[in-house]
């Protein structure tokens, strides 16, 4: 026999409290049936996976998923996918984590502007672990004033075309990053460790979130969502706080491309 006597005060405890009360109170809870001298020993300890199995068989579903209970993947229905989670009670995931981190050390990371035509490397400045100072993630370029016009004159000039893509088009798009940046999540988690100084369980949520943005504003102008009534606002400016890096610069992003919006994107360079 063991005795559950959790300890603590009771605005903390009282909560805990009525809910075991309302499932031991429950007539078909075990501390309930187990005072029932009517009730057979061996229904009493019966294997409720057997009994599942057995009422599966009897309605052909042995076997399918339960069509009231959506898989993981189908949460949201038919408006988007759910973004993949990873399970860090499984040892092998975390291994897999620890490798990923380990292989993100061993690369040699380089952040460039990005413009219509090639940049040269110019002068980098090193990008540094917060939680581990001796830890170079990588080296980053800042764009020059002459490059920031540039980037600004490319998103005046090709504003039109993005706005004339089709909106299930850019919806397409759209989607199709997520299934990249799903495919890469291990190494994202990697990066978010060790640039923005993460634990595992914020990285892999910081990833998810940016998937499931891109999703989301993927479902929002895949059909409702006309270029003729809904006009754009012209090029955005999309900055990332440095403790996001990663979400809410692709949420920005995603919701000002997906309204047909060319976009200029920049990370915050100084925490504060």
């Amino acid at each position: 026999m063991s005795y559950l006597c959790p300890v603590g005060t009771h605005e903390t405890l009282l909560a805990y409290l009525a809910r075991r009360l309302l499932e031991n109170g429950a007539n078909t809870s075990f501390v309930n049936r187990i005072a029932d001298t009517s009730l057979p020993l061996d229904e009493l300890v019966a294997d409720p996976v057997t009994a599942v199995e057995k009422l599966a068989q009897q309605e052909g579903q042995t076997g399918l998923p339960h069509p009231k209970i959506p898989l993981p993947r189908d949460l949201y229905g038919h408006g988007r996918d759910n973004s993949a989670g990873l399970d860090l009670a499984n040892e092998h995931r975390l291994a897999s984590l620890s490798s990923a981190l380990l292989n993100s050390a061993l690369q040699k990371w380089q952040a460039l502007p990005m413009l219509e035509q090639p940049v040269a490397a110019g002068e980098m400045s090193p990008v540094i672990n917060p939680a581990e100072p001796k830890d170079i993630v990588g080296f980053v370029r800042e764009a020059t004033p002459r490059e920031v016009e540039q980037a600004l004159e490319s998103a005046v000039n090709n504003a039109p075309i993005w706005f004339a893509t089709p909106p299930v088009e850019r919806a397409a798009i759209l989607h199709r990053a997520a299934v990249l940046m799903e495919s890469q999540m291990q190494q994202l988690i990697g990066i978010l460790v060790r640039e923005a100084g993460k634990t595992f369980s914020n990285a892999i949520a910081e990833v998810r979130e940016a998937v499931d943005f891109l999703h989301y504003y993927a479902g929002q102008v895949r059909d409702d969502f006309a270029n003729e009534t809904h006009r754009p606002l012209g090029p955005v400016v999309c900055i990332s706080p440095w403790n996001f890096p990663l979400a809410i610069f692709t949420g920005q992003i995603a919701a000002a491309l997906a309204a047909g919006n060319s976009v200029l994107a920049n990370r915050q360079n100084k925490r504060r």
